[in-house]
């Protein structure tokens, strides 16, 4: 049977640009929170005309029912660290419009659209080099559209995955553009992260080995232009000397404030109410540890806050992917790449129920890693429709 044509295509890229490129948060930041404001509830509208004008073929049903365990059991555990209700329910409004209405817009999304969306995206990180410094946060490392240098790396990372299955001109084009915006994000977790994709993909091809190469050596690039700038960048500086010499107090330098010490910090805690939580925002800033930093891990956010239910059907979530992707890694690469990179952010990261570009793209890649009927027949083989037709009818 063949799918329906897509009705208005121009409301999904919309809805694109509005959530992969950050712009409602982005604007709030660099404009004014009525016109944010004006951009979010815009995106969350435009969905359900979307939804609305090409109709429901799908859920992600894993993350509706995830959602509503951790919403629910966190808001019935504890209210002592929810300031506005109304800021509740509307942030559970928008989490399960996402995930019910986003479902039809990442289905339609082929690889080159989402690959396209991501480095544009990504390119924001040059303009927050010379068009735009952050207000908020200028720490001498670059994060575009994006506002944070982790989030930011995230989306390289994305991109960076979704280039070894993109067509073969723009392959090695992705992959150098990624990794140098990437770096220029200074994150550790994405050179930690970019480092052990790389290492995978030697999987697929000995050659791509020579993107290790390529990333020490633009690293090099950036440290020896830190030494050139009147005022150094002194994350650069620190790396600089590991390169050079691996002194231990550089080590240390890396290593402060770093995110293990950030968990620890809510370690007595969690083990308090293990169970069932402490309640929503608990683990945020200033919840049930007095400090402005949250716990920056989105595993021990959804264990802390809602207990140990919602933590293991997410994890059971994720590892179904994980073994789908191993499966079908040789076929689609980017799929357990993809996976890989999102499972280690969310080891740094605590917004992942309201970080709308980081939901659509998991919500795609479990997309593009559900198995199709005929897998176990055909193997790896990738086939269209009319072969699928006349192999249904030889089986009949």
């Amino acid at each position: 049977m063949e799918s329906k044509p897509e009705v208005l295509p121009i409301l999904r890229y919309a809805i694109l640009a509005l959530i992969l490129w950050n712009f409602p948060a982005f604007t709030q930041i660099y404009i004014n929170d009525s016109i944010s404001s004006l951009l979010s509830y815009a995106s969350y509208g435009l969905i359900l005309a979307y939804v609305i004008l090409n109709k429901k073929t799908g859920n992600s049903y894993e993350m509706l029912v995830f959602g509503g365990l951790y919403f629910l059991i966190g808001i019935l555990v504890s209210q002592s660290y929810i300031k506005d209700l109304y800021s509740f329910y509307v942030t559970v409004v928008k989490y399960f419009i996402i995930i019910w209405g986003g479902y039809e817009v990442v289905k339609r999304t082929s690889q080159k659209e989402l690959w396209f969306f991501l480095l544009s995206g990504a390119l924001s990180i040059l303009g927050n080099i010379f068009l735009f410094q952050n207000p908020v946060a200028d720490y001498g490392r670059y994060s575009g559209f994006y506002l944070d240098a982790n989030n930011a790396g995230l989306v390289c990372l994305m991109g960076f995955a979704l280039s070894f299955t993109i067509l073969k001109s723009l392959q090695l084009f992705g992959k150098l553009s990624f990794t140098g915006l990437g770096l220029i994000t200074l994150s550790r977790t994405y050179m930690v992260t970019w480092l052990l994709l790389n290492l995978m993909s030697i999987r697929l091809s000995v050659k791509n080995a020579k993107m290790l190469l390529i990333g020490f050596g633009v690293l090099v690039l950036l440290v020896t232009f830190n030494e050139f700038l009147p005022v150094k960048n002194e994350r650069l500086e620190q790396i600089g000397a590991l390169i050079n010499g691996g002194q231990q107090n550089n080590v240390q330098a890396l290593n402060k404030d770093s995110r293990t010490e950030t968990w620890a910090r809510y370690y007595d805690a969690l083990f308090e109410n293990p169970v069932f939580g402490n309640g929503y925002r608990s683990f945020l800033a200033y919840g049930v540890v007095q400090s402005r930093w949250g716990v920056h891990n989105t595993y021990l956010l959804i264990w802390g806050e809602s207990g140990i239910i919602p933590l293991l059907f997410f994890l059971g979530f994720l590892t179904k992917l994980f073994l789908r992707g191993y499966q079908q890694f040789q076929e689609k690469p980017h799929g357990l790449l993809m996976l890989s990179g999102m499972a280690l952010f969310f080891m740094t990261n605590h917004n992942f129920m309201t970080n709308e570009y980081a939901i659509f793209i998991l919500m795609w890649v479990s997309i593009q890693l559900k198995k199709s009927p005929y897998t176990e027949k055909f193997g790896r083989f990738s086939l269209d429709e009319k072969q699928i037709e006349l192999a249904t009818t030889e089986q009949d």
